[in-house]
């Protein structure tokens, strides 16, 4: 308080000189103050404003006016922000971003002298990058966020690994990793742990705050252990730790763990949705960031005073402290522990996980095809729970050979989902139960003989056949008349009337053209077909006779004329007489 009341005094005496001082003594005055205050001299014209002393200087008429125009201001900040590092370290200082400028001739051309004008300061550049918005300070704070709720427990769960800095397990237990023996600068020492070194997972529920930690031994961050974290997550654990469940959305970094595919199929199968954040963006998981965090600062910190031997040990160790930490720590959005709130969770809302080893196996589980077999029936086989058949006689649409996507349904396994089309294209998924067998082997809906017949219902191709044949199909084949009045002949048209084309003679003479005589047997074969009972084995010997060279084509019909002709004037007895006189 006296050094303040010190330095009142100092400043009063000084107001008072300043206002008797002659023109020029001022500057000597203001320094020496100056220099006893240990400030600059603009402070010392501010502190003296304060008690109530008026230099009297006219304002310059360019006050408040900024001499730097916002294209050198933005080039500048191009200059620092290209050289910041990705740990977001400053390499450039603003004074050698300026001085780049002006050797690139960048900067206000005065109109008088046609020179280049930049500030003479990197403090005018500093307020000039402040009032255009582009100082450096000012572009590393990001974009503003804006804040997300989840109606329930369990409806989005967030998961990120990160490497367990302070200790790894060489083949003497888990130890300490000296900052002095472990670190950027000695890579040797890091590379000889590197497979030794231990991966802490965190998973949060959002809406709780609730968290579940897991411990692996890994030389890096792998699908392997994401999956199986995750599935462990959802197990239940006991009374005295209440997280457990099947989560309806997963938020997640893109690391190549989290989108790989047994990641992502497990994920799936598990009808979870998958939310990948972009690159950089930590913020939008950052309540398990936070939660990484905790663990390391409340959980891992006591472990230097432990003598843990083995990753089991530290897990368990982890889940004793886990189990404290959500029972009694309060969340400071809630107002609440993490399990009371956790605890609000409804039985709609949670989705109990299948049996560890089910999980496991739909991590590798793809939807199979399946084809309907003629009682309307398909058969599948799950890992842990056998070969089923199952009915699908009551799905709509399906008729025997079709072929149906089928995929387990974890929550009600070995139910089964299958998915079919609908008339529109759309995807609709049926779950079906298995078919009940009795110890015979015979399904337990099935009709007893003598007692009873069951038929299967109408499929969609029985209806569609009975509508058919009920216009008439089957009786129209029978009279002759098509189904639903139709004309079979309606599709036929006239052909349109072609102009002909002309074409050239070949120049051949028909009447030139000869015709091979005829065998006489072939002949007899012809005659005999015309003239009947007037053919007689002396008629065939007369037409050896008369043709020893065969019979010409066009001398059956007159042949044929002389043998059915009145009897008095046949030509053939008269010629086989004649012979016979002779």
């Amino acid at each position: 308080m006296n050094a303040n009341l010190g330095e009142l005094d100092l400043l009063r005496d000084l107001a008072a000189r300043l206002a008797a001082a002659p023109h020029g003594g001022r500057t000597a005055m203001v320094d020496a103050a100056a220099q006893t205050l240990r400030v600059s001299r603009q402070e010392v014209y501010r502190r003296l404003a304060a008690v109530g002393f008026s230099s009297g200087r006219k304002p310059r008429a360019d006050r408040g006016r900024c001499m730097v125009d916002e294209d050198v201001a933005k080039r500048a900040a191009a200059l620092v922000q290209g050289a910041r590092r990705k740990s977001g370290k400053k390499t450039m200082p603003l004074s050698e971003a300026l001085e780049i400028l002006r050797e690139n001739g960048v900067g206000q051309v005065d109109q008088e002298t046609g020179e280049v004008v930049l500030p003479q300061s990197s403090t005018t550049l500093s307020r000039a990058m402040r009032k255009y918005g582009c100082h450096p300070a000012m572009l590393v704070q990001g974009k503003p966020h804006s804040h997300m709720q989840s109606p329930h427990p369990n409806w989005c769960w967030q998961i990120d690994a990160s490497l367990c800095v302070l200790f790894y397990l060489p083949k003497g237990g888990l130890q300490v990793m000296e900052e002095g023996v472990f670190y950027k600068n000695k890579i040797k020492n890091l590379e000889r742990v590197a497979r030794e070194r231990v991966w802490r997972y965190v998973v949060t529920d959002h809406y709780s705050g609730a968290l579940y930690v897991r411990y692996v031994q890994a030389a890096g961050e792998n699908a392997e252990n994401l999956v199986e974290t995750l599935i462990l997550a959802m197990q239940p654990r006991g009374m005295e730790d209440p997280m457990h469940g099947v989560t309806r959305n997963l938020l997640m970094d893109i690391g190549s763990a989290n989108t790989s595919y047994l990641c992502l199929n497990f994920l799936k199968n598990m009808k979870v949705n998958v939310l990948v954040h972009k690159p950089g963006n930590s913020r939008a998981k950052g309540q398990v960031e936070q939660a990484q965090n905790l663990v390391e600062t409340q959980f891992e910190g006591r472990l230097a005073y432990m003598r843990i031997q083995s990753i089991e040990e530290l897990q368990a160790a982890a889940d004793k402290w886990r189990r404290h930490f959500n029972a009694w720590a309060v969340h400071s959005r809630h107002g609440r522990s993490r399990n009371s709130m956790w605890l609000t969770i409804t039985e709609e809302q949670l989705r109990l996980a299948p049996s560890v080893e089910l999980c496991r196996e739909l991590v590798v589980t793809k939807p199979a095809q399946a084809t309907v077999r003629d009682d309307m029936t398909i058969t599948y086989s799950l890992k842990g729970f056998g070969r089923h058949t199952y009915d699908l006689r009551y799905i709509p649409g399906l008729v025997p050979k079709m072929k149906v996507v089928v995929m387990v349904n974890p929550y009600r396994a070995p139910a089964v989902d299958v998915t079919t089309l609908n008339e529109r294209g759309e995807e609709t998924v049926w779950t079906v139960e298995p078919v009940e067998i009795t110890e015979a082997g015979f399904r337990a809906d099935a009709a007893v003989i003598g007692q009873a017949h069951k038929t299967l219902p109408d499929t969609v191709a029985d209806r569609t056949l009975k509508e058919i044949e009920a216009a008439g199909v089957v009786a129209g084949r029978q009279s002759g008349e098509a189904p639903y009045g139709l004309d079979v002949l309606a599709d036929l048209r006239e052909a349109p009337a072609y102009i002909p084309r002309r074409g050239r003679d070949l120049g051949l003479d028909a009447a030139r053209r000869e015709i091979p005589p005829m065998s006489h047997v072939e002949a007899a074969r012809l005659l005999k077909a015309r003239v009947g009972a007037a053919w007689t084995s002396e008629t065939y010997a007369w037409l050896t006779q008369r043709y020893p060279d065969g019979v010409p084509p066009e001398d059956i019909d007159t042949i044929a004329a002389q043998l059915t002709g009145p009897a008095p004037h046949k030509a053939v007895p008269l010629r086989l007489a004649t012979q016979g006189g002779l």
